[in-house]
């Protein structure tokens, strides 16, 4: 390695970049560097050896993220830390940011060697690319690809949302134009159901069963909450040794991150919907189950200090408090007729007792 050349604002050699004499580089030529390493790595590792150059690495940090890509911060600390870390964090570039008789930049691969001449040059001759209309979500996107555990292409499922961003994020994984398998996701993305030419309409809940259905084959313990389904607890022979319940007032338990699904319904799609034949074969398996939900305005629930739950040969009923005067209810059976008779039945005596508490119940 040796000298390679200059551009406007820094001299390039060893791996690394130098302010040129005589010039002064604030936080926009920061930033535009960032910018212009944006182009040829998507995950980097940034670091600095003392809190004097912080200003320096966020300009630099932010013209790297401005263009969607990721970006870990490492505050004071030394080099031999910082080229250690690199390969941890799976960063495809490392910058460490040091002050030797001028700012400096030094370049790292994903292996923690310098950067070679080749790519020195090719950076110290290009220009800052443009922003990215989406960033923030790389992180995200990325994390769910390396998930999946395998060359990223797009599944061939139909995707409907009226959110045009919770939509193109969904694009990042599926091909939007299959008729025979199409995900309906929420405009918040916190919710999915799916329609199949084959099956027609799969809830939320059996798109979740079936993603537990995974978990259990694999021998790993799934945390539900407690008020979900009851159906799940007999949707397969090793369910009452897999499936645990928690309630609202515990820790959730999380183990190996595996009760990711719970709160990631696109990280969950992008693995049901890996094999199509796997998916469609684990909601056959799951009894019909349907739920009603409805909010009931209450004159006196101070009796009500906890959430009520009721079982019969037809169902199961949830009561909880929402509000100053709300009760929630949840009907859950294993048709949507008779769950709606359930939830019509106990709106109505909620309604009538109500002046009475919800202590006689």
């Amino acid at each position: 390695m040796s000298y390679i050349g200059e551009n406007e604002h820094f001299s390039f050699r060893d791996g690394s970049c130098e302010v040129l004499p005589n010039v002064s580089v604030s936080s926009a030529e920061a930033a535009e560097l960032g910018r212009t390493l944006s182009r040829f790595f998507s995950r980097f590792s940034v670091g600095c050896t003392g809190f004097e150059r912080l200003p320096v690495m966020y300009a630099l940090c932010s013209g790297i993220s401005e263009c969607g890509r990721d970006v870990y911060v490492c505050e004071n600390t030394d080099m031999p830390s910082f080229r250690f870390g690199l390969t941890l964090l799976s960063a495809e570039c490392g910058i460490f940011i040091s002050e030797s008789g001028g700012l400096k930049f030094t370049f790292f691969d994903r292996s923690g060697f310098v950067l070679s001449d080749k790519i020195l040059e090719e950076i110290m001759r290009s220009s800052p690319a443009q922003a990215s209309e989406h960033t923030g979500r790389s992180i995200y996107i990325n994390n769910i690809a390396d998930s999946l555990g395998k060359e990223r292409s797009l599944t061939p499922v139909g995707i409907s949302c009226g959110s045009a961003a919770v939509r193109s994020l969904w694009l990042e994984f599926f091909s939007g134009e299959d008729d025979e398998l199409v995900f309906q996701i929420s405009d918040d993305g916190q919710r999915v159901n799916a329609y199949s030419t084959e099956l027609g309409f799969i809830s939320f809940e059996k798109l979740t069963l079936a993603y537990c259905l995974t978990l259990i084959k694999e021998g790993k313990k799934v945390w539900l909450p407690e008020n979900f389904h009851y159906a799940a607890d007999s949707i397969d022979d090793k369910a009452e040794k897999y499936i645990r319940r928690f309630s609202r007032t515990d820790l959730i338990a999380d183990e190996g991150g595996e009760s990711r699904f719970l709160r990631d319904p696109l990280y969950m799609c992008t693995h049901l919907a890996k094999s199509r034949g796997n998916l469609l074969s684990a909601v056959r398996n799951i009894p019909s189950i349907a739920s009603a939900k409805r909010e009931i305005t209450v004159a006196d629930i101070k009796r009500l200090t906890e959430s009520r739950t009721v079982s019969d040969e037809k169902g199961r009923v949830v009561i909880s408090r929402s509000g100053k005067s709300r009760v929630t209810l949840v009907a859950q059976s294993l048709s949507a007729e008779t769950a709606a008779e359930l939830c019509a039945f106990w709106t109505e005596r909620i309604r009538k007792i109500g002046n009475c508490g919800l202590g006689k119940i």
